[in-house]
C-alpha cells in the first residue's frame, strides 16, 4: 500500500476502533503514557511541523500557524491529561457538552458507527 494512503488509513481506524466491543479509552490512555513522555511528544510535533514547513516552503503562512497552534494545544491538553491522572484528579464535573465542537464530534462519532457497523455486518 502507499504510504500517503496507510497514513490516512490509521489515522481512519484510530476513529473506528472506538466503536469496538472490547475498547476501553482507558486503555488507550495508559498505552499511550506508557509508550511516550512530554519531551518526546514535543520534540515530535516540531518535527511534524519542521517538516511541514521544508516540505511545502511556500505553504500560506495561515495553514502553517494554524498547524503550530494547534500542535502547541495538542501538547498542552497532553500534559494536562498527564497531570489529571497523575494528580486524581476529579473530571466529573468538566462538562463541554455545550461547546459547538462537541455537536461536531458527536456527529461524526455517529457517522462512524454507522460505517463499523455496516462493515461488521458484511464480515459477519
Amino acid at each position: 500500500m502507499n504510504q500517503k494512503y496507510s497514513n490516512v488509513l490509521a489515522l481512519e481506524l484510530a476513529i473506528y476502533q472506538v466503536h469496538d466491543q472490547d475498547y476501553d479509552p482507558t486503555d488507550k490512555i495508559t498505552d499511550f503514557w506508557k509508550k511516550y513522555d512530554i519531551r518526546t511528544i514535543q520534540n515530535t510535533i516540531s518535527l511534524l511541523l519542521k517538516r511541514s514547513a521544508d516540505r511545502w516552503p511556500h505553504e500560506n503562512l495561515i495553514e502553517l500557524c494554524q498547524k503550530q497552534v494547534f500542535g502547541f494545544d495538542l501538547l498542552a491538553v497532553l500534559i494536562a491529561y498527564f497531570h489529571v491522572h497523575k494528580d486524581y484528579v476529579d473530571m466529573s464535573k468538566l462538562d463541554f457538552s455545550d461547546a459547538e465542537t462537541t455537536g461536531f464530534s458527536l456527529d461524526e462519532l455517529e457517522i462512524t458507527k454507522r460505517i463499523h457497523e455496516f462493515f461488521g455486518r458484511i464480515i459477519d
